[in-house]
């Protein structure tokens, strides 16, 4: 069991101008990232508003994503829940529809201990026998996937990767050194990206990528597939100041739904409570992508 390498896109939920899920608007999104040259999909992520969705909205996501990517690359689906029961319900639909795995969080709010996550895990892997990647995100759940949670999934085979979101560099160390690589380590923190293919991770889960693609493969390509470092670290000195306003600014998925909007594509507002961004905010997100059109990046 395995995940794809390459641009694993966190897929933005497109919505219309009511609040609604606008599956024209997602398709043609889907469209123009494939074209760009993304390697995976992940709808039902953070960065796809999970949270704010219903149940039936999440299962309706799943499908368009399906019948809108027909084949042309992997989709995993996002599954989190604050429940183990409505987690294992999206994991059954995604598995009818072909997904070739789950990213799997902490259920939120109820900061479950290591021994009840370690059965959340367990349960998942037991029942839905699909490669799962863990995505360890304490900020957002409350819940640090520690060394030691780790070593006690070690023979779930179903187990494969972990999305490492801490931020925390050591724990990058940790997956490739203390674990020795058992858990393939995935990228989930852009503007550590370059860190992550130094230390040999292969994948990136990227949320800026559904608005500037095209330099996501880019640096992949370059650090990854060419081993060209000093290239690598160029393009990263590029596109650091765009990574690093998302990631520190507490708007991340407000800053990635303005940008795909600026790419022209009409995924429109976050859903409430989350707001849009003040023009001011804009401003210096179009500076941004301006300078990284003046390189050819945009």
């Amino acid at each position: 069991m395995s995940i794809p390498d390459g641009i694993l896109t966190a897929l933005t939920t497109a919505f219309d101008a009511d609040g609604l899920l606008d599956t024209a608007a997602l398709r043609h999104h889907i469209d123009w990232l494939l074209d760009a040259g993304v390697h995976a999909l992940i709808p039902g992520g953070t960065t796809g508003e999970f949270y704010a969705q219903s149940t039936a909205e999440r299962a309706e996501i799943l499908e368009v994503v399906t019948d809108a990517v027909r084949g042309r690359v992997p989709l995993l689906a996002g599954v989190n829940s604050t429940h183990t029961h409505e987690t294992l319900e999206l994991a059954s639909y995604a598995h009818d529809l072909g997904y070739v795995g789950l990213l799997v969080a902490a259920p939120p709010y109820s900061l479950p201990s290591e021994d009840a996550l370690v059965d959340h895990v367990k349960r998942i892997a037991g029942e839905t026998g699909m490669p799962i990647m863990l995505y360890n995100f304490p900020a957002r759940t409350g819940v640090d996937m520690t060394t030691a949670f780790l070593r006690r999934l070690v023979d779930v085979p179903e187990v494969v990767a972990i999305k490492e979101s801490s931020g925390s560099i050591a724990k990058l160390h940790e997956l490739v050194v203390d674990l020795d690589n058992r858990f393939t380590p995935v990228c989930g923190t852009d503007d550590q990206a370059l860190e992550f293919f130094l230390w040999g991770a292969r994948s990136w889960v990227a949320g800026a990528s559904n608005f500037v693609p095209q330099a996501h493969v880019r640096l992949y390509e370059t650090a990854v597939v060419k081993g060209d470092i000093e290239g690598a670290r160029a393009l990263m000195r590029l596109l650091l100041p765009l990574f690093s306003l998302l990631e520190n600014s507490g708007k991340y998925v407000q800053y990635v739904k303005a940008g795909t909007q600026a790419m022209g594509m009409a995924v429109g507002a976050p859903r409430p409570p989350l707001c849009q961004l003040s023009d001011a905010e804009r401003a210096t997100l179009d500076g941004l992508l301006g300078g990284l059109r003046e390189h050819g990046l945009v």
